[in-house]
């Protein structure tokens, strides 16, 4: 088959006739159409799994690592795929953002010194890639582990990154990391102390609700301080109806 044309293969998109044949799609990609095509094509050969797969291979092997194909291969959720990846991820000089992001669901199979290494890194991006990795692997880890790995991300001077950060600690709730929260909530900007108190309140523990409640007595914004009773106000529900 000869590669479709840019219009031709828009109008099959807009009237939803693409046909699940992978190989179709694979002859229909080239490196010549617009980037929001080629997504489309790659987007729907890795919603074909493993009949998918076969062609995304066959697409890196002629034109190399596209992010839209290492997009393909982080939704085709196979484990060849992921293992492509990896080995991606081990051989690589720089990290790539694109590998890190298609791996982002299978972050609980990284080592803590790959983490490591992807944390330590000064790019805003990577960070935020590497934390979304740590989603899926933080219930595997103890709390010493999970606090000494996101150390340097929650020091960080940019409040997406901590933000982020915050947002997998809230899944936990041993008191070292309930302590860490109440001291963003203390010393971070507006915007890590608001969504560190949302953590908190989110924790649902005794020790949780007490860390709040002294913060709305050490909490300088008095903003802040209506925001902590809040979340004190909702976790005393929740408190409640556990004892029951």
């Amino acid at each position: 088959m000869a590669n479709s044309s840019e219009q031709e293969i828009r109008d099959r998109f807009n009237k939803k006739n693409i046909p699940k044949d992978p190989l179709w799609i694979e002859q229909a990609y080239s490196k010549s159409l617009p980037y929001e095509i080629r997504l489309l094509l790659c987007e729907r050969l890795g919603f074909l799994a493993d009949k998918g797969w076969t062609s995304i291979k066959s697409l890196i092997k002629k034109y190399g690592r596209q992010p839209e194909l290492i997009y393909a291969v982080g939704i085709c959720h196979q484990i060849e795929a992921r293992d492509f990846l990896l080995n991606q991820l081990e051989e690589q000089k720089e990290l790539d953002i694109n590998i890190l992001k298609a791996l982002a669901c299978w972050g609980a199979v990284l080592t803590n010194s790959q983490l490591e290494l992807i944390l330590k890194s000064k790019s805003q991006a990577i960070r935020i890639a590497g934390l979304e990795l740590l989603s899926f692997k933080s219930h595997l880890l103890n709390e010493t582990e999970l606090l000494s790995l996101i150390h340097e991300p929650l020091n960080d001077f940019r409040d997406e990154v901590v933000i982020k950060v915050i947002k997998v600690l809230q899944r936990r709730n041993e008191n070292a990391v309930i302590d860490r929260l109440k001291q963003l909530a203390l010393n971070g900007s507006y915007r890590i102390a608001e969504q560190s108190l949302i953590a908190l309140g989110s924790i649902g523990t005794k020790y949780s609700s007490r860390q709040i409640s002294e913060l709305i007595n050490q909490l300088d914004i008095q903003e802040l301080q209506q925001k902590a009773k809040k979340q004190l106000s909702i976790q005393d529900i929740f408190l409640d109806r556990i004892n029951i």
